[in-house]
């Protein structure tokens, strides 16, 4: 069997990193495996993982923030359309900035002749031109939507061509209830026609290692800190999306309290000199600190005393399951997929969204309630089982066996 995996990103974060598990569970069951995105310095990093994998990677230019232009459009892409159905170039042109989308991956879908594609989308109205070329040769398709924060508002006329694709042999896929009832509401479509796979966590009934002790001493060697310090680890990109803007107004309130506190921030975004600007403004640069995209999230993990995941808005985070398993206390917002996942000082503390006065009373609480912490940490242990890894792989690798066969 053959799959083409495609997204239109051009930043390496939880969507991302979703493709990568699915495509390389999928190589080991022997089909082959072609991956097909963006080729931009956020992607750098994929790229290489993508092809240490064993999985071939294609550029495909649809990118939804870097448009290209209808110039760029070779001579040889315009010819096709001459052949395309009058069905599918009346509508395509109400926007012209997808067809240049359309045609590429149109020809990359030619050239690679896939058994099955899954289509993974950071936003819920981003690569159509990918899955309008899906549908126009009915290739079965799994599209995955993977957030989408609230109802969005589509034209009549989108709307339509997304009821002809979806018709012509696609499974639409959430990855939360939270968000498949989004998805419903904004294409106008039953509830019952979209699955729902929850995202899913390596799960490996982590125990703390012997050498605990050297770990959190290497890590708090590395960043120059002394052995008493509490660490507060976020792992998100850095966006306007992960909510880092309304964690920073709290720092001053809790060092001052906490003096050996630091907060630790792993990845990388278009906001890193918007956020480092901000935590100079509140006078916190050196406690807090910008760590950039890391290999070795689960070493920081365990080095750290508690998850602190201040986000807007979510599909089902990859990293806040992660963190589950391995034992850390979580602090995040109540928001989106994520109540479905945590329940309020059960498995962690939920908070208001975009409440910086609600965060820092739970980062507080936390801090004077360490043993009632470890307790939310074992029950959230036990929750993670739910949502492995394994399971989110046979789920999809089922579906899209299904979809073959059907």
């Amino acid at each position: 069997m053959k799959l083409l995996v495609i997204f239109p990103s051009n930043q390496r974060g939880g969507v991302e990193e979703y493709t990568f598990k699915i495509a390389s569970s999928v190589i080991t069951h022997n089909w082959e495996v072609h991956g097909a995105f963006p080729q931009t310095v956020g992607t750098t990093s994929l790229i290489k993982d993508f092809t240490t994998q064993g999985i071939i990677y294609h550029p495909l230019e649809i990118s939804e923030v870097a448009i290209p232009s209808w110039a760029e459009l070779s001579q040889k892409n315009l010819s096709l359309l001459s052949i395309l159905p009058s069905l599918i170039i009346p509508r395509l042109l109400f926007d012209l900035n997808k067809l240049p989308h359309f045609v590429r991956s149109l020809f990359l879908l030619k050239k690679i002749l896939p058994d099955v594609v899954m289509i993974n989308l950071p936003w819920p109205d981003h690569g159509m031109g990918s899955i309008l070329a899906c549908s126009l040769l009915n290739i079965p398709t799994v599209v995955v939507f993977h957030l989408i924060p609230q109802v969005i508002s589509l034209s009549n006329i989108k709307l339509k061509l997304y009821e002809w694709a979806k018709n012509r042999n696609q499974n639409w896929l959430g990855i939360c209830q939270s968000n498949c009832q989004l998805v419903s509401q904004s294409f106008k479509i039953p509830l019952k026609q979209i699955n729902c796979i929850y995202n899913g966590a390596k799960y490996n009934n982590y125990q703390p290692p012997a050498n605990l002790t050297q770990l959190r001493h290497e890590l708090r060697q590395e960043l120059g800190l002394s052995e008493n310090t509490k660490i507060a680890l976020t792992v998100a990109r850095l966006s306007d999306q992960k909510g880092h803007d309304y964690l920073v107004p709290a720092i001053p309130h809790l060092v001052r309290e906490f003096p050996q506190l630091k907060f630790v921030w792993v990845g990388d975004g278009e906001k890193r000199q918007v956020l480092e600007n901000l935590v100079k403004e509140y006078g916190v640069t050196e406690q807090v600190f910008f760590l950039g995209y890391r290999s070795d999230v689960p070493k920081l993990l365990q080095g750290s005393d508690l998850f602190v995941f201040p986000t807007y808005y979510e599909g089902q985070p990859f990293a806040m399951l992660e963190a589950m398993s391995y034992g850390l206390p979580i602090i995040t917002s109540a928001t989106s997929g994520i109540p479905e996942v945590i329940e309020n000082q059960v498995h962690g503390l939920l908070t208001r969204t975009g409440d910086s006065c609600d965060l820092l009373e739970a980062i507080r609480w936390a801090l004077n309630h360490p043993e009632a912490m470890n307790i939310m940490a074992d029950n959230a242990k036990l929750r993670v089982q739910d949502f492995s890894e394994e399971r989110m792989v046979q789920e999809t690798l089922n579906l899209l066996e299904n979809l073959i066969s059907t």
